[in-house]
């Protein structure tokens, strides 16, 4: 009984932590990018780019745009573009990017 109460305490401990990670990572637009980046496998691109606003993809989607430098782009799940641009969503006060396919 009691290893089963610990097995609790550590998977709600586990799982708090996950929840306060993602609610800092998720902060800013430039921690979501990097947050999108550690999620999609990329954790040393993630420490490493220095994700910036990119003021002309901003006003043609309309919405926030930041990128990341081209050494740390990557190609996405089909293979068939790398991703470099993200769209920031916000959502009361977090924030989540979505990779913006490049334009050919």
């Amino acid at each position: 009984m009691k290893l089963k109460k610990t097995i609790e305490r550590i998977i709600i401990t586990v799982a708090l932590f996950i929840v306060i990670l993602v609610i800092i990572m998720s902060s800013s637009p430039k921690n979501s990018v990097r947050a999108r980046l550690l999620f999609s496998g990329r954790v040393t691109s993630a420490l490493q780019c220095h994700p910036k606003e990119n003021r002309v993809m901003t006003k043609a989607e309309k919405a926030p745009v930041w990128s990341i430098e081209k050494k740390y782009s990557y190609l996405d799940s089909s293979g068939s573009y790398y991703q470099q641009d993200f769209k920031i969503h916000q959502f009361v006060f977090l924030n989540y990017a979505t990779p913006i396919p490049t334009s050919a």
